[in-house]
């Protein structure tokens, strides 16, 4: 039997499996979004730790000792948190991947070409505050308490999964996968190792930094507090989105997955080499037996959190799920485009400053319109990402594999399939990240013993047909119009 901690940014989600991969429960629970300010997002990593002990307390009972056990983790890969050396216990919120509050910092380092293409050439990443290294540079300026506790190594930084270990581990494994130090700003991409010079560009005066592993590796032991009567082996770390593709098995060159929650994650397959290219973000997928896997990565900021934008913000929309039946009720959305701009835009545009906007309203607009338009402008998003990458890096995705909540919207899985024209696979098992976390786990456990194991334990899929292939497609030429006039300047 196989416990899969899904630790994401609304929810940490534990799964357990039997020996032939089938689920046999999963419990959840959600953790509360902090904002202080329109830029600034947290949560309390306290809660998140404890929300976790309580899920396997609630597990317990269903878990047999006589079979094999071990525990994976898949997380929110760019939120991070500093956390007390003895005790492991946060010393402040977790800084969540969705914070602006590092942008300052970015723009007085991109003031410097040289810097900023030095940054881009050894990480593959943009210099942007979405991941973690400008933040935490901010909260060395402006916290002196934690400065010094960093400085000295009686504080340490760590994404989720590192804060996770260190406390299950009772802090005897200060360690994290190379998907997720890839994710930072100040890990080399290209050579696998943190960078001294990259750390010292974002003036990160800290004395410790984890160990980087390879995700099947063995990351400590676990009896979660006590609650399991022995001590279990900690296998399979991955990055969420990672965990994804790997799940899906994306392991030729333009095959592609796409998560769909609050935001969503494009990864493509480019292969074994590693290629740095403006606008796109270049991946480690994840690293084996020594060998690295890239992608091309998109980042839209807003998917599914447009929906609960309409539910919490505007109460024009009762429960998410209605948004599929209510846009599928009227015929269009009126003229209505949607620019989800609510946190700027990421990849392949990033302007980080831009806002969000409805065009296209007129008396005769309602709220179906506005809702339609809102499922509407996450399929034309990814939609933009592929014929970017098509016009400039001449790759074609081949298969597209789709995962994440919003798989259940049919609105939105049908407009994507008549966008790709039957490209679209969709898992029957829903929760593809905290499976590819299982799946490394079983490498690292040595049950599998190679990446050509795996193809036994593939999911089944269910292909979308492709519908009123023009129209959606005019629509999304439409509401790139807006977003060249708009954003892009480009008329």
């Amino acid at each position: 039997m196989y416990l899969s901690i899904d630790q994401s940014t609304s929810s940490t989600t534990v799964f357990l499996f039997n020996k032939n991969l089938n689920l046999i429960k999963k419990i959840s629970k959600q953790h509360k979004q902090i904002y202080y300010n329109k830029d600034w997002v947290e949560h309390n990593a306290d809660e998140i730790y404890k929300n976790l002990l309580k899920i396997i307390k609630n597990l317990v009972k269903k878990i047999s000792y006589h079979n094999k056990l071990f525990v994976s983790i898949t997380n929110q890969r760019e939120t991070f948190v500093i956390f007390d050396t003895k005790t492991g216990k946060p010393l402040h919120n977790a800084i969540v991947w969705q914070c602006r509050r590092g942008k300052k910092i970015c723009n007085i380092i991109a003031k410097s070409q040289l810097k900023s293409k030095f940054i881009k050439n050894s990480t593959g990443l943009e210099l942007d505050t979405y991941f973690p290294a400008s933040k935490l540079s901010w909260i060395l300026k402006n916290n002196e308490e934690l400065a010094i506790k960093l400085k000295n190594g009686s504080a340490l930084f760590g994404t989720i999964d590192t804060y996770l270990i260190y406390r299950l581990t009772k802090t005897k494994s200060y360690s994290t996968d190379f998907t997720n130090a890839s994710r930072t700003l100040f890990f080399d991409n290209k050579k696998l190792i943190w960078s001294k010079k990259l750390i010292n560009l974002f003036n990160l005066k800290i004395k410790h930094l984890p160990e980087v592993k390879e995700s099947s590796s063995i990351f400590g032991k676990t009896n979660f507090e006590g609650i399991l009567k022995q001590n279990i082996p900690i296998s399979g770390v991955i990055g969420d989105s990672q965990a994804s593709l790997f799940a899906n098995q994306c392991f030729y060159k333009g095959d592609t997955k796409i998560t769909l929650g609050t935001g969503s994650s494009i990864l493509t397959n480019i292969g074994n080499n590693y290629k740095v290219k403006n606008k796109y973000i270049t991946t480690l997928s994840f690293v084996f037996n020594d060998k690295p896997h890239y992608s091309y990565e998109c980042l839209i900021n807003f998917a599914g959190a447009s929906i609960s934008w309409l539910k919490d913000n505007l109460n024009i929309i009762d429960s998410v799920k209605d948004s599929s039946k209510i846009s599928k009720s009227i015929k269009n959305s009126n003229g209505v485009f949607l620019i989800p701009a609510f946190v700027g835009l990421s990849s392949p545009h990033w302007i980080p400053d831009a806002k969000g906007m409805f065009y296209g309203l007129t008396p005769s607009v309602n709220k179906n319109h506005l809702i339609r338009s809102s499922l509407e402008s996450v399929a034309f998003q990814i939609k933009d990402y592929a014929e970017d990458l098509k016009k400039q890096q001449k790759i074609n995705l081949k298969k597209i594999y789709l995962d994440g909540g919003m798989i259940s919207n049919d609105f939105l899985i049908q407009i994507l399939s008549n966008l790709f024209r039957n490209k679209i696979y969709i898992s029957k098992f829903e929760d593809m990240s905290a499976y590819g976390s299982l799946l490394m786990g079983l490498l690292g456990y040595k049950l599998i013993k190679n990446l050509n194991g795996l193809k036994k334990y593939k999911k089944k899929y269910i292909q979308f047909k492709s519908l009123n292939n023009k129209t959606d497609i005019k629509n999304y030429n439409n509401w790139r119009k807006v977003l060249n006039i708009h954003y892009l300047n480009i008329k």
